[in-house]
Formats: structure tokens, C-alpha cells, sequence
């Protein structure tokens, strides 16, 4: 209880805000086909990097059906995590 913080604007610590690290996790699921495949080039090879160079990454969750194994091959060589997202 001392040290609880509730949800607010403010900035933690005073730090200015261009010090502060945001996170931001990207993650898809189901099937990677034709129908997908745009946006995902749209909005992974934006151009946008990280300060360290990096550009954005993404875990797929993907399922058996309705799945181009070629396109995940693709976003796995491409450094994308690629994760089975099961029925059970």
C-alpha cells in the first residue's frame, strides 16, 4: 500500500518524456493468406525504425487453416515470431 501508483498522465519519477520507453507488443492471429498479407508488408516495412535501428517485429498466432505456409515462411526469415495457435 505505500508504494501503490493509480493510472494517470503524469509521468513517473519526473522523467521528461523523451526518456521514458514505450512499448508497444504487435500480435496477429489466425490464418496468413492473401487476405492479410498486405497489411501486414504495410504496416511491418513501413520504413519505421526503433532508436536502435530495428524495425518493427510481430508474433503471429497462427492456425492450420486457410494458412500460405510460403507467406509465414516469409515473415519468420524476416525475424517475426511464429507461434501455433491450437483449437484445444
Amino acid at each position: 500500500m505505500p508504494d501503490c501508483r493509480c493510472g494517470g498522465s503524469d509521468i513517473p519519477s519526473g522523467l521528461p518524456a523523451k526518456e521514458i520507453p514505450q512499448l508497444v507488443m504487435l500480435t496477429f492471429d489466425d490464418g496468413v493468406n492473401d487476405l492479410n498479407w498486405e497489411l501486414y508488408e504495410e504496416l511491418l516495412n513501413s520504413g519505421k525504425k526503433n532508436p536502435n535501428g530495428c524495425g518493427p517485429k510481430a508474433t503471429f498466432y497462427v492456425s492450420h487453416e486457410w494458412t500460405n505456409y510460403g507467406q509465414v515462411q516469409t515473415l519468420y526469415s524476416r525475424g517475426h515470431e511464429i507461434a501455433s495457435h491450437t483449437i484445444s
